[in-house]
């Protein structure tokens, strides 16, 4: 009953500040609909100019090739390579293609044929990925001359095959990244200043003079922003599907289970910040330096693979770590619990230490 009780002041309190229920529906329909359409790596529309050397009917069919590609912009056909030159320094293209002289009269006689790709690697990604595209497209463009004209097959043959996300879509690996930011910035700031704001109203002393123990106030707190949390999360699910038809390949249910062990963690560990908080300042930014910390070091947009080895194992403390592969994989993999006990296991220990803390550290003075 006195849970029952303190599950109700928990709702209406939130209710009293008219910010915080629109904030549940307004934060996550933004964070959907904006950064997976900005926060991308996929390259397209990068800026070229060719140098034509040749003048051939081969050039000609090269260039058109490319220039039917979605990723490219021909922005001009130059004759000399100091006017491409001139292009990239003023920031008109990204990408110089040098086609040689005599290009089709080497390839009509065997001879091997080189074609020259300059960059502008300012943009690293930007560069390395444009280069990375052109490249596949003159391989292709290749091997169609020689089929065409010999019924022999090229030597060696290779053909790729992206698992899990065939056409490289961005958004597959976006979508549930921002699914868990949202419940990273909720369910961890809102209990970051839940205790510390009462501390700063007085209403605090009201509970420190009442029968209720250490265990049912943190309980009542946890069991509050879960419940936010599964709202916000389910939110999140029906944006993903209704606008980018992401749906996950795995079972649903598997989700929902480290996403409630992931949002009893992350609110544990934002009312232990408030425990050991004296104003709201010192809790906002004690747990903006924590948050920062778990979305740099949890895989959420980098590789963990290709960080410094030390940082590689301090991931292994983030809990956020193993709540990215259990959402990357049961939606792009379709992986289950066999799969993923592991994860499901660190999560649960690291969770239970953190809910331990935060009702343990709590001070209630009578």
């Amino acid at each position: 009953m006195i849970l029952k009780h303190l599950l109700i002041k928990e709702f209406k309190q939130f209710r009293v500040n008219p910010f915080f229920p629109k904030l549940i529906f307004a934060f996550p329909v933004m964070i959907m609909l904006i950064a997976p359409l900005i926060a991308t790596m996929d390259v397209k529309r990068v800026n070229l100019t060719i140098i034509n050397h040749d003048n051939s009917t081969t050039a000609e069919k090269l260039i058109k090739t490319i220039e039917a590609s979605e990723y490219f912009v021909l922005q001009s056909i130059e004759t000399s390579y100091q006017k491409g030159m001139e292009a990239i320094d003023y920031g008109t293209t990204d990408l110089l293609l040098q086609i040689p002289e005599g290009m089709e009269r080497n390839l009509n006689a065997g001879n091997p044929v080189e074609l020259y790709i300059a960059t502008n690697s300012v943009n690293s990604t930007k560069g390395s990925m444009g280069s990375g595209y052109l490249g596949n497209i003159i391989s292709s463009f290749a091997n169609d001359l020689t089929l065409s004209a010999s019924t022999i097959a090229p030597p060696i043959n290779i053909s790729v095959q992206y698992l899990y996300n065939p056409h490289l879509n961005y958004r597959l690996f976006m979508v549930p990244a921002m699914m868990i930011v949202v419940l990273i910035l909720l369910c961890g700031f809102l209990p970051a200043l839940n205790i510390v704001t009462e501390k700063e109203r007085g209403t605090i002393e009201q509970i420190n003079v009442t029968p209720v123990s250490r265990l049912q106030f943190i309980a009542s707190k946890l069991i509050f922003y879960c419940i936010l949390g599964i709202l916000v999360f389910t939110i999140t699910f029906l944006l993903g599907k209704s606008i980018y038809n992401i749906a996950p390949y795995g079972n649903i249910h598997i989700i929902y289970f480290a996403a409630i062990l992931f949002m009893l963690f992350i609110a544990g560990f934002g009312l232990l910040i408030s425990n050991f908080s004296s104003s709201l300042q010192q809790a906002i930014f004690t747990m903006f330096f924590f948050v920062m910390i778990f979305m740099l070091l949890s895989g959420l947009f980098t590789p963990i693979t290709s960080m410094v080895p030390w940082a590689q194992s301090f991931t292994y403390i983030l809990p956020p770590r193993y709540f990215v592969n259990i959402m990357r994989c049961v939606c792009l993999k379709g992986s289950g619990l066999a799969d993923l006990w592991f994860d499901f296991t660190m999560l649960t220990i690291i969770m239970l230490i953190t809910t331990t803390i935060a009702i343990s550290t709590y001070k209630k003075q009578n």
